[in-house]
C-alpha cells in the first residue's frame, strides 16, 4: 500500500493521519463490547445467588452506549474517509496531468495511447477504490486481532500462541497470494492496456473497417487482445484465490485447535470454564478479520500495482528547467548545428543550421521522412535537441520558462484536434479569459462565422471528441480561429491548407494572411505554389538542408526543389482514365 500513499498524499503522509486516527478510534470502540462481554460472562458464571442482575444490566447498557457511539464514529469515519479519499485521488489526478503536461513527446511516443489513458482512469480508480473501501477495512482486519491478542493473553498465555501460530502459519500463503497477484497482475494490467489501445483503434478507424469488412472478429488484432485479455484475467484471479483459500483453511483449523486444545487444558483444570467460553466466543472475532484480510489481501496488491505505475510516470523527468531563465526580446530563430534522434534510434535532423529574420516568412519542403515536423517540434521545444542548440532572440530555448515559451507560439497542426465542447471554449483554447466578442472576430478573420452561425446551436454547438461533427476544413478554419486569438508573435503552420478543398482555399489563405501578418512565421508545406511568396524556402532531405533561397532562386539551381516545382505541375493536370483493355 506505500505506492498508493506515496501516489495519493504527494509523499506527505500527514495527509492520512486523521483519517488513520479516525479509524483506530472505531477499531477500539468495535472492540470494547467484545471485551465487556467477558465480564459478563464471568458474572453469569457465577452461583445463582451470586449473580447481579444490576451488573449485568449496566455492562449491556455500557455496551449499548458504545455500540451506538460506534455507530455515528462510523458514519463520520465513512463520510470523512470518501471524502479524503476523493479529495486526494482528484489532488493525485491533477498532478499527474500537470506532470504528464511538462514530459517530452518522447515519454507519450514509447507507450500506447490506451496505457497513458489507463494512468488517468483505471490506474487512479484502483488508487481511489483502495483508500474509499479497502483502507477503513485493513486498519479494521489488523487492528481489532491486535486489541483482542493483547486482551487474551491477559486470560491465557498458551491458548494465545496457539492463535498466533495458526496466524504465523496462514502468513506464507497471503504472502504468496501478494507475489502471485504481482506477477499475474503486471501480465493482466499490460494486456487490459494494450486491449483499450485496440478498442481505441477500432472505434477510430470503423469506417475504413466497415469498408474492407473487417469489423466484429474480422478485426483480428482486436479479437486476439480481447481474448488475452480474457485468459491473463482467468489466471489472475485462478491463482491468486488458490494462497486465499490456503490462509482461510488454516484460520479455521486455528480456531478448530483453539477449541480442541483448550477443551483439553479445560479436562486437565489447567483453565477455568470462564476462561474456555472467552475463547470459545471471543475467538471468532480475532480469527473473522484476519480470515477478510486474507479475502482481500490480493486486491489490495493488484491496486499497489496500478498505484505503482502511476508513481512510475510521476518519476518520469521533465523538460528540465533553466536556473536563470531568460526571456526573448526579440523573436527571430536560430537553429545551430541541431542533431535530433527520436526514440527508435533513427538520427532525423543531422547538423541543421538556418535563421529566421523576425517578422518574416521561411518554409521547409522537401520529401516525406525529411524532418520538417520535426524542425517545428524543436522550435516549441516539444522535445530537446540532441546536440546544439535552438535559440529565440538570441537565447536558447532551454532557458526559457516553459509557460513563456508556449505563449510565443500559435501552431496550426495539420491534423487539428478539437476537444468535445462548443465551438466557442474550442476557439476560446487560444486564450481562455477572450471575451465572445473577440472570439467572433477572430472567427470572421478565419472565415467560420458564417458555418457556424448556420448551426442550430451557433457557436454553443458541440463538436463531438476530436471534431467529429465537423468537416476537414471547417475543423482547420476553427483552428485559425485559435491561432489568431491567441495572437503569438511566432506562427507554426503545419500544411495548414491540406484539408482544404478549392472552393475554400482562398478564403482560408486570406485567414492565414490575416494570422501571419507582422508574425514570425514558419511554414510546411507539400504544395510549393502556397509558399512562393515565403523570404526563404530551405529544402529539408534525409535530416540536412539540401538547398536554400527565395523560389525563383531555388528554380535557377535546378535542384530538389525545382524538381519538385517540375512535378507538381506535371500532375496539375492529371485526371482519372479507364486503362485499355
Amino acid at each position: 500500500m506505500l505506492n498508493a500513499m506515496r501516489v495519493v498524499t504527494a509523499s506527505s503522509l500527514d495527509k492520512l493521519s486523521r483519517l488513520t486516527l479516525l479509524n483506530v478510534l472505531r477499531v477500539v470502540l468495535t472492540g470494547c463490547p467484545t471485551g465487556l462481554l467477558f465480564f459478563v460472562i464471568l458474572e453469569l458464571l457465577r452461583p445463582a445467588d451470586q449473580v447481579s442482575v444490576r451488573k449485568i444490566v449496566v455492562f449491556f447498557l455500557v455496551m449499548a452506549l458504545l455500540m451506538i457511539a460506534n455507530v455515528f464514529l462510523s458514519v463520520t469515519t465513512y463520510v470523512h474517509n470518501y471524502i479524503c479519499a476523493c479529495t486526494l485521488s482528484t489532488d493525485a489526478r491533477l498532478r499527474l496531468g500537470d506532470h504528464l503536461r511538462t514530459l517530452s513527446l518522447g515519454f507519450f511516443k514509447r507507450r500506447d495511447p490506451g496505457d497513458i489513458s489507463a494512468l488517468m482512469l483505471q490506474d487512479m480508480a484502483k488508487v481511489e477504490m483502495l483508500f474509499s473501501h479497502l483502507f477503513m477495512d485493513a486498519v479494521a482486519c489488523l487492528g481489532l486481532p491486535s486489541l483482542l491478542c493483547l486482551f487474551f493473553l491477559t486470560q491465557d498465555v498458551r491458548l494465545t500462541g496457539l492463535m498466533l501460530a495458526a496466524v504465523m502459519l496462514a502468513a506464507p500463503a497471503i504472502l504468496l497470494a501478494y507475489r502471485i497477484v504481482g506477477h499475474f497482475g503486471r501480465r493482466q494490467i499490460e494486456t487490459r492496456n494494450r486491449s483499450s489501445s485496440r478498442m481505441l483503434e477500432y472505434l477510430r478507424g470503423i469506417t475504413v473497417l466497415k469498408a474492407f469488412s473487417l469489423t466484429g472478429k474480422g478485426f483480428a488484432r482486436l479479437d486476439e487482445t480481447l481474448r488475452r485479455l480474457r485468459d491473463d484475467s482467468i489466471r489472475l484471479e485462478a491463482a491468486g484465490g488458490a494462497p486465499v483459500m490456503v490462509c482461510a483453511l488454516i484460520l479455521d483449523l486455528g480456531y478448530a485447535g483453539l477449541l480442541v486444545y483448550g477443551a483439553h487444558l479445560l479436562a486437565g483444570g489447567e483453565i477455568t470454564v470462564p476462561v474456555f467460553i472467552v475463547f470459545l466466543v471471543i475467538g471468532c472475532k480475532f480469527f473473522e478479520p484476519l480470515l477478510n484480510f486474507g479475502m482481500f489481501s490480493a486486491e489490495i496488491r493488484y491496486m499497489n500495482i496500478a498505484a505503482g505505475r502511476i508513481a512510475e510516470a510521476m518519476e518520469a523527468r521533465p523538460l528540465p528547467e533553466s536556473r536563470q531563465p531568460r526571456v526573448p526580446e526579440s523573436r527571430d530563430i536560430a537553429f545551430d548545428d541541431v542533431r535530433f534522434a527520436y526514440v527508435t534510434g533513427r538520427t532525423v535532423l543531422d547538423g541543421v543550421s538556418f535563421r529566421m529574420p523576425e517578422r518574416g516568412m521561411t518554409a521547409l519542403v522537401g520529401p516525406s521522412g525529411g524532418g520538417k515536423t520535426t524542425v517545428t517540434s524543436l522550435a516549441a521545444r516539444f522535445w530537446d535537441v540532441d546536440a546544439g542548440c535552438i535559440r529565440i532572440g538570441g537565447v536558447d530555448v532551454r532557458d526559457i520558462p516553459q509557460d513563456s515559451l508556449n505563449a510565443l507560439f500559435s501552431v496550426v497542426f495539420q491534423d487539428v484536434y478539437l476537444f468535445q465542447d462548443s465551438i466557442l471554449n474550442n476557439i476560446r483554447v487560444g486564450r481562455k479569459d477572450a471575451a465572445r466578442e473577440e472570439v467572433v472576430a477572430a472567427a470572421k478573420l478565419a472565415r467560420c462565422h458564417d458555418f457556424i452561425e448556420r448551426m442550430e446551436q451557433g457557436y454553443e454547438t458541440r463538436v463531438g471528441e476530436g471534431g467529429a461533427t465537423l468537416s476537414g476544413g471547417e475543423r482547420q478554419r476553427v483552428s485559425i480561429a485559435r491561432a489568431l486569438l491567441k495572437n503569438a508573435p511566432i506562427v507554426i503552420l503545419d500544411e495548414a491548407t491540406a484539408a482544404l478543398d478549392p472552393e475554400n482555399e482562398l478564403s482560408i489563405q486570406k485567414a492565414i494572411s490575416a494570422l501571419i501578418r507582422e508574425k514570425t512565421v514558419l511554414v510546411i508545406a507539400h504544395r510549393l505554389k502556397t509558399v512562393t511568396g515565403a523570404d526563404q524556402i530551405l529544402v529539408l532531405d534525409e535530416g540536412r538542408i539540401k538547398e536554400r533561397g527565395n523560389h525563383l532562386e531555388l528554380l535557377e539551381k535546378q535542384g530538389i526543389y525545382a524538381r519538385l516545382w517540375n512535378e507538381q505541375q506535371r500532375a496539375g493536370g492529371w485526371k482519372f482514365k479507364r486503362s485499355e483493355p
